[in-house]
């Protein structure tokens, strides 16, 4: 389904397993999620600003960090919440 709050079981990951990596499958959907799509927003912005310069010191290390931090922080949230 296209809503975005319905999150699969822990069990339903696994049980796609043998199709999909299940961690990939959370990853894709919390970076569905609206912070994650500010921090990727932010990090595709940095990306296209350093590639179109030929010389440059700049690199987008920070944005990239701070798109893993909120994607991988969803993550945790949801495979831990399953588990319960």
């Amino acid at each position: 389904s296209g809503d975005r709050n319905h999150w699969p079981t822990f069990a339903t990951l696994l049980a796609v397993c043998c199709t999909c990596d299940p961690l990939e499958m959370v990853r894709q959907k919390c970076q569905e999620a609206e912070h994650c799509v500010h921090t990727r927003e932010r990090l595709e912005e940095c990306e296209n600003r350093v590639g179109s310069r030929s010389l440059t010191d700049e690199d987008c290390t920070e944005e990239l960090f701070d798109f893993l931090h909120a994607r991988d922080h969803c993550v945790a949230h949801k495979l831990f919440h399953s588990v319960k």
